[in-house]
């Protein structure tokens, strides 16, 4: 699958993480994004339960949480939940 998205909501949380995270952070955090996009059922992902009828997912990278949903045609990034100092 190679078509994504990020909700409004991603990015805004994104730019704020951004602020404080090391240029390592930013490289994994892009590596697992391009892994996610190229296969979603990512090993080591875990249902969220937020709506059955679209189901999401979240992964866990160090110290941010992934929550994602893959529709028929892309990926989409809902939330990037990290601690907030």
């Amino acid at each position: 699958m190679d078509e994504f998205s990020f909700s409004p909501r991603f990015l805004q949380e994104l730019a704020e993480w951004e602020q404080t995270a090391s240029s390592k952070d930013r490289a994994q955090l892009d590596h697992i994004l391009a892994a996610t996009i190229q296969n979603p059922t990512l090993a080591g992902r875990a249902p969220s339960f937020y709506d059955p009828i679209i189901p999401s997912y979240l992964y866990r990278l160090g110290t941010v949480l992934i929550h994602f949903r893959v529709t028929t045609d892309q990926v989409e990034f809902l939330n990037l939940f990290f601690r907030r100092s």
